[in-house]
């Protein structure tokens, strides 16, 4: 039946409200708003929202942001929480990344550059260094030296024994994570040996987790330089072994 107006006559068609319906319309709005005003416009679970963006493409991520906050009590809280709550609160690692992100940057820009920063500029300077700085390293450690895109030492850190002995997908995403944080554009990694010559199984783990990583390192623009085994003075490189 077609209904009429008062006059007789069909009343006029609504227009729909609104234009766009779908998640895309709703994204380009919101990026639209950050660029004219601003982050600090956007309230807590559309910050989340956002951040969902990359790793839900197509779908509307405003109930899951909505969820996470109701979840985890708060922004800080669930900015700051690790890869095994985000896991437990059914995110996949591709939805957690964007996550954790926020946190590390936040502590990275809190902290003052470095005034120097050392020159890795060949492999004499490489092993200079190791024979200087890591002298008392203990045996069986793990160290990434973070580099810069001239070559200059950002950072040099020891991973922690429990991490480096456990499953390998953590280390390789501890890594790869300080690496985004520190904002290196490479990095060389050094184990201490605890013998001479290294043991097989040790070479062959750290082969395995350096060509995990230098895989997936193409995606972030940054570079495994190389991969050395040390012990007093004697080295082994996986890159000269054809293992990087």
């Amino acid at each position: 039946m077609t209904r009429t107006g008062g006059d007789g006559g069909k009343a006029p068609r609504q227009s729909a409200p609104f234009k766009e319906t779908g998640p895309t319309g709703h994204r380009a709005r919101m990026r639209a708003r950050v660029l004219a005003s601003g982050a600090g416009s956007l309230a807590d679970y559309e910050i989340i929202e956002m951040l969902l963006f990359s790793g839900v493409p197509r779908r509307d991520t405003k109930p899951m942001a909505k969820a996470l906050l109701n979840r985890f009590g708060s922004l800080g809280a669930l900015l700051s929480a690790p890869a095994d709550a985000l896991r437990a609160a059914g995110l996949s690692d591709r939805v957690a990344l964007p996550l954790m992100l926020p946190a590390s940057v936040a502590e990275r820009l809190s902290r003052p550059d470095p005034l120097t920063r050392t020159p890795m500029r060949d492999w004499d300077a490489v092993l200079a260094y190791c024979d200087t700085v890591l002298t008392g390293a203990p045996p069986g450690q793990l160290r990434i030296l973070f580099l810069d895109s001239s070559n200059h030492i950002i950072a040099d850190e020891a991973l922690d024994a429990a991490l480096d002995t456990g499953e390998l997908d953590l280390v390789q995403r501890h890594i790869l994570l300080r690496a985004l944080d520190l904002h290196a554009t490479a990095f060389v990694g050094i184990r201490i040996a605890p013998v001479w010559p290294p043991p097989a199984a040790l070479v062959e783990r750290d082969a395995v987790l350096m060509q995990a990583i230098s895989y997936h390192a193409q995606n972030l623009s940054l570079t495994v330089q190389d991969h050395l085994i040390l012990h007093h003075g004697q080295w082994l490189s996986l890159r000269q072994q054809r293992r990087l």
